[in-house]
């Protein structure tokens, strides 16, 4: 086995643990509050996409990060716009193309739900050794910047 090929079956195992260990007990410990904001989660995965996409997004491109299709975007977008957490925008450039962008509704939600999902990870922290930190801090930031590289 090449060291590449190591490497990618290690990073392979990580990536199933950070689902199990960390991403779905802080989910489910916060769940997308239906009475406060009325969002599904495929509506709250469109707004959590947007939100990165400092710049917006089309709907092309926003339908093939979800790999859905635009018809099924579309409805999503709209009840979304109706619920004043996105604005669609003409392309400066190419007056065909439509750019999604998150009012600032839809960034507060997005920010708030990522504030609790913060606070529950740092609990979750707070349950390891001093030295069991400093060594996950050692490798967060190594991959980090490794990742970096990968571009």
């Amino acid at each position: 086995m090449t060291r590449i090929q190591k490497v990618a079956e290690s990073f392979a195992q990580l990536l199933p643990l950070f689902d199990n260990k960390v991403f779905k007990p802080i989910i489910q410990a916060t769940p997308i509050p239906k009475k406060k904001s009325d969002l599904t989660h495929l509506q709250f995965h469109i707004l959590e996409t947007l939100f990165h996409a400092k710049t917006g997004i089309s709907m092309t491109e926003l339908a093939q990060h979800l790999r859905i299709s635009k018809q099924q975007l579309t409805p999503l977008i709209r009840k979304l716009e109706e619920k004043d957490y996105v604005v669609k925008m003409q392309d400066s450039t190419d007056r065909r193309v439509v750019i999604l962008m998150l009012t600032e509704k839809g960034k507060d939600i997005v920010k708030k739900r990522w504030e609790e999902i913060y606070h529950l990870f740092c609990d979750k922290l707070g349950k390891l050794s001093e030295d069991d930190l400093i060594d996950l801090d050692y490798a967060i930031t190594k991959m980090i910047r490794i990742m970096g590289k990968l571009e």
